[in-house]
């Protein structure tokens, strides 16, 4: 894919044939103090048998981005028919794509989600309810019907906070956005609770798009626009890695969950991929790209070295 027109100043940016992105500035928490990075949505257009040509959603950027991908519904004649979100980092605006997109499907985890404030709410109601899809394995079966264009892979053996902690209603208000927040996310507490993590790859292009429990990719110019000293000192830039021996997300913590997740992430590896990105990298930015598969399993395989996540029996 040829991301060098994207921008945050698009309506949408085609990528590929048949391929399209939205991107969003956003702020973790919604702080200044946190680096600034993209929120993608990747829209594909898909045939399948029951419904014919149309777009297929990945990823789920704020509310504001909804303007975006009706209108490139518009310009392309296509509907949306399923939205897969990312994984159980992003749902809190999943609301507005309900209520914008009433025909549609939505693919989301059944880890955590569930057991969150807004899941809770979102699933309390019913005419939101029958319209999501919750998945919780690897092979994702709800999406097996888009594989011959794009193939998804759930990581489920990863560990987070059980849920975002209340924030007071002065941290609430947009005037408050600089509050400290190393004091905020004292408040959160242990990584026990699993998470899904929703990796896909295009096979027309060799793409492979990545979520959290890697290490959300970030360049210089992003980690300086974030208003905390400490923070800037704290976040490495250009970082390629695994969250796994992270404080936050972290790796599993049985030997059972490590076996699991290696023998997930041997499926990854046996991908013939020419690039990877992640949903948080800047306009225009790859994370690699690649001339062969020998050189992706190669470098690919040397990230997951370091923690052992190159090993399919899990043992390391």
């Amino acid at each position: 894919m040829d991301f060098s027109k994207e921008s945050y100043t698009a309506t949408y940016t085609k990528v590929a044939d048949g391929t399209y992105v939205v991107s969003e500035t956003h702020r973790p928490h919604h702080k200044d103090s946190m680096p600034e990075l993209n929120n993608r949505a990747f829209l594909y257009e898909v045939t399948t048998a029951e419904d014919g040509k149309h777009l297929l959603m990945s990823g789920m950027p704020g509310s504001k981005a909804i303007e975006h991908v009706k209108q490139l519904e518009k310009d392309l004649s296509l509907s949306v028919k399923t939205i897969v979100t990312s994984g159980d980092f992003h749902h809190m605006s999943m609301k507005g794509w309900l209520d914008a997109f009433p025909d549609t499907t939505f693919v989301h985890s059944a880890l955590k989600f569930p057991t969150t404030r807004n899941g809770k709410e979102i699933l309390d109601n019913e005419s939101y309810k029958k319209r999501i899809i919750l998945e919780k394995d690897f092979d994702l079966p709800s999406l097996k019907k888009y594989s011959d264009t794009v193939k998804f892979y759930g990581f489920n053996q990863f560990m987070v906070y059980a849920d975002a902690p209340f924030m007071t209603e002065s941290e609430s208000k947009a005037t408050n956005k600089k509050q400290n927040i190393l004091s905020y996310m004292s408040k959160i507490g242990p990584c026990d609770q699993p998470f899904l993590a929703i990796w896909s790859y295009h096979v027309p292009t060799k793409q492979l798009v990545i979520e959290h429990n890697f290490m959300i990719y970030m360049t210089k110019e992003q980690v300086a626009k974030a208003t905390s000293f400490v923070l800037r000192m704290m976040m490495k830039t250009e970082d390629f890695s695994s969250c796994a021996n992270q404080m936050m997300p972290v790796g599993p913590k049985s030997m059972v969950g490590c076996k699991a997740h290696c023998k997930q992430m041997a499926q990854i590896l046996k991908l013939d991929v020419r690039a990877i990105i992640d949903y948080h990298s800047y306009p225009g930015v790859q994370i690699r790209t690649y001339e062969s598969k020998d050189a992706y399993v190669k470098d690919f395989g040397g990230v997951l070295a370091k923690t052992g996540e190159n090993d399919p029996t899990g043992e390391k």
